[in-house]
């Protein structure tokens, strides 16, 4: 690692300097957060409203990552009787650890309206009083009748009637509240393990592709689960890519890359060159 690397590591050692650089009341930090929340978090059955704070509770320093990978075996005998057993290994693979740069652990607190995810009432009721295909395909207007009868070789009314019960069921769905970003059961804290590795002398390419390695080699990890949040850890690391903010090619824009990486599920953080 050179200088870029080595001063880095001394900047963003520091948790201030970090939280800084993710703090969503300034500059990038808000997009940077939400970045990191929808690389490792499930967040379809919420609405995220605001980031308040994204506070780092925890800094490491060139960590490891070992590879895993599969080995499966069998082994069979016919005398004195037929017997086979089968074997799968999950095992560290005989190749060199990828390295994270920077391992933080950040508390994100935010401001979410979630999906009350119930249904208030449900009723059913048997439907056998229809009198024509029509009549049965305007209530049941999501399936298709036609592959229905051929199937099962019908071609009366009478015959679709008989051959099986149908009932509808009405549903109502819980109906949440009106949202109040002020009630502080809206407010939620969610951990997140992020993963950096510096990208030195500048190399967008190489920079994405070792945040790739990092994310395969943690896929056997689990991430944490949220108490009371119906977020499902879908990663047990968000990755960043450390930047010389001075350092970029002619033409291109930090916006640019930022916009990349964020695609990629990538966060880019930015630092003085010298």
């Amino acid at each position: 690692m050179s200088a870029f690397g080595d001063r880095a590591l001394l900047a963003l050692s520091d948790p201030v300097a970090l939280g800084a650089l993710l703090s969503p009341t300034g500059g990038s930090g808000d997009q940077r957060v939400r970045t990191m929340l929808a690389s490792v978090y499930d967040l379809s059955a919420v609405r995220l409203d605001t980031i308040t704070d994204a506070r780092v509770r925890e800094i490491a320093l060139q960590r490891p990552l070992f590879p895993t990978g599969r080995q499966d075996g069998a082994w069979s005998q016919l005398v004195p009787s037929y017997a086979r057993t089968e074997l799968t290994l999950t095992v560290p693979e005989p190749t060199r650890p990828v390295w994270i740069d920077l391992r933080a652990t950040v508390d994100v607190t935010l401001v979410a309206e979630i999906d009350p995810a119930g249904a208030e009432s449900v009723v059913t009721r048997a439907f056998d009083d229809f009198a024509t295909f029509d009549e049965f395909r305007a209530r049941f207007t999501f399936f298709d009748l036609d592959a229905f009868l051929d199937e099962h070789g019908i071609s009366t009314v009478e015959e679709l009637r008989d051959a099986f019960h149908y009932v509808v069921a009405e549903i109502q769905l819980r109906t949440p509240p009106p949202f109040d970003p002020g009630d502080p059961a809206n407010t939620h804290t969610l951990p997140v393990t992020l993963a950096a590795v510096v990208a030195d002398p500048f190399d967008l390419a190489g920079g994405l592709r070792a945040t790739r390695l990092v994310r395969e080699a943690a896929r056997p990890l689990t991430g944490p689960v949220p108490a009371g949040f119906p977020a499902e850890a879908t990663e047990a690391y968000a990755t960043a890519l450390v930047i010389a903010a001075d350092g970029l090619p002619d033409g291109l824009a930090a916006a640019d890359v930022e916009r990349l990486c964020a695609a990629e599920g990538v966060v880019s953080l930015f630092l003085p060159a010298s």
